[in-house]
């Protein structure tokens, strides 16, 4: 075992000096202030500094450079929660500096650039997992977690009636326990189906705007407590359906909501509903609708793809693209068929078949030959869809994966 050589006794008889070791600073706190054209100073966090010193060291100053690095176990399917943190603490930073107009290289020029700081910068930034008490407010409060959150109840304040309250009571009813058991499960059902039938007494009494409340409640509330409960038997998705058609199913007319508030809130909901609760389940919703709403529709989807990509949430942006796939070909918009499968590609077969049965359903085989060729392209179900395309010219169709 190594031992400490003795000191000299000249130096054990005089008077020691206490040696303080630097502790390592904590990112949250303030380690610079910036003056800025604009007249109000930058404030810049430990984080933000160790981000700059990666980013100008590592990465040529390039922000997208850095991105694609953070997203790059992300592309091998492995990404996690902590690249996601890192990744909306970056993308944050860099909108702050672009819109204080300041540099990258500003920022270097003024902080220390020994070779232990940059040591200690790719430490932080790119190897360790800090604490939870060490998040900044961008690791805390992600794209995803502040979409999650709105998607739920973000759309609330536009209805007649709000659902909040229907929601906290219903939430009070069945959130008794941490985590439900799949024998639990039964339990809560019955609870859920208890709340279904009070909305059915509020329906006979034409009060449609407060059934719309209580119904959109327990949509939301389901959904959190799938978060909790192993609903392997499926009783409690079984629940949310039946409700979710109850609610799909009310005349929007009579409760008196805003179009724009009730689809906002539905489609965003159907992006984010991550249980498959909502699965085949607006299967020809979309083609009852007025083309204005049809056209309302389409113009927020593709709205969301765009700020869901800029957010780096690539899965909840595919699961836009694929429902926005559904409204086009519902709403028989075949001038956008051929695009949209193009930008779909062969990741996913379901939304190629659903364009392409749409174009043979109307009589459009020569369309939904040309939605193949669009998409067809190296990808996961190419092979798959290669099959249908080659069925498909040979005049024998079905939409069927099976056949």
């Amino acid at each position: 075992m190594p031992t400490r050589r003795p000191a000299p006794t000249t130096e054990r008889s005089a008077p020691s000096r206490a040696v303080v070791k630097k502790s390592t600073p904590v990112g949250r706190a303030c380690a610079l202030v910036l003056p800025v054209a604009s007249g109000q100073a930058l404030e810049l966090s430990y984080w933000d500094l160790w981000f700059v010193l990666v980013a100008d060291a590592d990465f040529e100053g390039s922000w997208d450079r850095f991105v694609e690095y953070l997203r790059l176990p992300k592309n091998q399917g492995g990404f996690s929660r902590l690249a996601e943190r890192k990744l909306s603490h970056l993308r944050e930073l860099e909108r702050r500096l672009r819109h204080a107009d300041v540099a990258i290289s500003a920022i270097v020029a003024q902080v220390d650039q020994r070779p232990v700081e940059l040591r200690r910068a790719r430490h932080q930034v790119l190897t360790r997992e800090p604490r939870e008490e060490e998040w900044s407010d961008a690791m805390r409060y992600t794209p995803r977690q502040r979409r999650y959150a709105y998607a739920l109840r973000g759309f609330w304040p536009g209805f007649p009636v709000s659902p909040a309250s229907s929601a906290e009571r219903l939430a009070t009813q069945v959130h008794t326990r941490r985590w439900f058991s799949e024998n639990q499960s039964f339990g809560l059902a019955r609870k859920l189906d208890t709340f279904l039938e009070e909305v059915a007494s509020v329906l006979q009494q034409d009060q449609y705007a407060q059934a719309q409340a209580m119904l959109r409640a327990f949509l939301t509330v389901v959904v959190e407590l799938m978060e909790v409960a192993d609903d392997s038997f499926g009783c409690l998705g079984d629940s949310f359906r039946d409700g979710f058609a109850k609610y799909l199913a009310l005349p929007r007319d009579a409760t008196g909501i805003d179009a724009t508030v009730f689809f906002h809130d539905l489609l965003t909901l159907l992006i984010w509903e991550d249980y498959g609760l909502t699965y085949d389940q607006t299967d020809g919703y979309f083609a009852g609708l007025t083309p204005h709403e049809g056209a309302l529709c389409i113009a927020y989807v593709q709205q969301q793809m765009e700020e869901l990509r800029g957010d780096d949430l690539d899965y909840q942006y595919e699961e836009a693209l694929t429902l926005l796939g559904q409204i086009v070909a519902e709403q028989n918009r075949f001038e956008r068929f051929e695009e949209l499968a193009r930008h779909m590609g062969t990741r996913h077969w379901k939304r190629i078949v659903v364009l392409a049965d749409r174009a043979v359903k109307k009589r459009k085989r020569p369309l939904a030959v040309a939605v193949f060729e669009a998409a067809l392209s190296p990808g996961t179900h190419e092979g798959f869809l290669r099959r249908k395309y080659e069925q498909l010219k040979k005049g024998k169709w079905s939409p069927d994966p099976r056949h």
